[in-house]
């Protein structure tokens, strides 16, 4: 690396951006919707395939962020026929939580059920697997927050919301080593890990240091 470029590289200190939440002015009516929901709905599919990770054969996790929070968004209020000001405002609260303030990444965790499973058996098999969730950054782990009341002794749920925070020492140590970033699961009764594809962790990297 030579000094120019060495210089140019943005130090811990200058990690600080976080993900600008979604506001009003962010959403449009349904009517509006309509007109470009094709063009969006193809945008955000080439989007996900980024940003999904497959942990084993149950699990995947889907890193958020505005883009795909706003297609929520717009589609609960196409199917929902949402129109009135204050259930919009509700539906941005709601998916606003997916976007953590700070040096944070939201994701959803889903766990991937078929017509075949015995579904109560399996899912309290998995009770807590939420909370066994770690992203690896060639070796300094970063624990999975997860949102509360989704899982007992019993049973768990199909999905469940999960909240990276980051130092921004964390941030340049997996711009430094985009390829040794990895997820890893270590539930007693699920065990696995995945390597994030450069481009996956390269979209997340644009997510903390662009907001």
């Amino acid at each position: 690396m030579g000094r120019k470029e060495a210089q140019a590289r943005p130090g811990p200190a200058d990690l600080q951006a976080a993900m600008k939440r979604l506001s009003r002015q962010d959403i449009v009516s349904n009517q509006a919707y309509e007109q470009e929901r094709d063009a969006f709905r193809r945008r955000i599919i080439a989007l996900k395939k980024v940003r999904r990770v497959g942990i084993g054969p149950r699990v995947s996790v889907v890193f958020e962020n505005r883009d795909t929070m706003r297609f929520q968004i717009q589609e609960m209020m196409r199917i929902e026929h949402i129109e009135d000001e204050a259930a919009i405002e509700e539906e941005i609260a709601i998916y606003n939580d997916l976007l953590p303030e700070g040096l944070a990444i939201g994701a959803t965790l889903l766990i991937e059920l078929t017509h075949d499973d015995d579904i109560p058996t399996l899912l309290k098999t998995l009770s807590g697997l939420e909370h066994t969730v770690e992203l690896d950054i060639a070796g300094q782990r970063i624990a999975g927050q997860a949102e509360g009341g989704r899982s007992t002794e019993e049973t768990t749920s199909s999905v469940h919301y999960l909240t990276f925070r980051f130092t921004p020492e964390a941030v340049q140590r997996m711009a430094d080593h985009s390829e040794a970033v990895a997820l890893a699961i270590h539930h007693p009764a699920y065990r696995h890990r995945a390597e994030l594809p450069r481009e996956t962790v390269a979209a997340l990297l644009h997510d903390l240091t662009n907001g």
